[in-house]
């Protein structure tokens, strides 16, 4: 074997490891996705969960790194737990804890990143810019589940009030 087929042979097998390397070191950098995460507070009346992928990115609400903005002084907002894995129990590992505010205009919305749960991060603590997907994704939760809390509660007072009489 000559000299330029060894190099040839080395510097194959470095840029496989180093593309290996990444493969696996990209979703660390990426912070990872997350299994489900959970939604109370603001008008819905009891806590939802949600599983769909638009919401499970660690960048879905918001790109924390580029859309730090003030306190938008804004009302009640929707408390959002992340959860990364599912114990062996059944019971699910929390991650972090956000506040969803969406605006009062109709479009926008804005996130308080409250942080990790056991730990820290540069992103604690902040206000941010929601990103415009999160919205929407958040906005169309929000709509049918609060439609399906509303439809619900009043499908429970028609029994409720055929069961009794009316006093005479």
């Amino acid at each position: 074997m000559n000299n330029k087929h060894k190099f040839q042979i080395k510097l194959f097998a470095i840029l496989f490891t180093i593309g290996i390397l990444l493969v696996f070191y990209r979703p660390a950098i990426a912070k990872g996705n997350f299994i489900k995460i959970t939604i109370s507070g603001g008008q819905l009346t009891s806590e939802i969960d949600i599983t769909d992928p638009s919401l499970l990115e660690f960048f879905s609400f918001s790109y924390f790194p580029d859309s730090r903005t003030q306190d938008p002084m804004l009302g009640e907002g929707y408390l959002i737990t992340r959860y990364d894995q599912q114990n062996k129990d059944e019971s699910f590992h929390a991650v972090d804890i956000l506040y969803y505010y969406p605006s009062k205009t109709g479009s926008g919305g804005y996130v308080f990143y409250d942080g990790l749960i056991n730990g820290s991060s540069e992103y604690d603590g902040k206000w941010y810019i929601a990103s415009a997907e999160g919205d929407l994704a958040f906005r169309n939760i929000l709509a049918t589940n609060i439609s399906d809390q509303r439809t619900l509660e009043q499908s429970y007072r028609i029994p409720i009030f055929l069961a009794f009489p009316l006093p005479r």
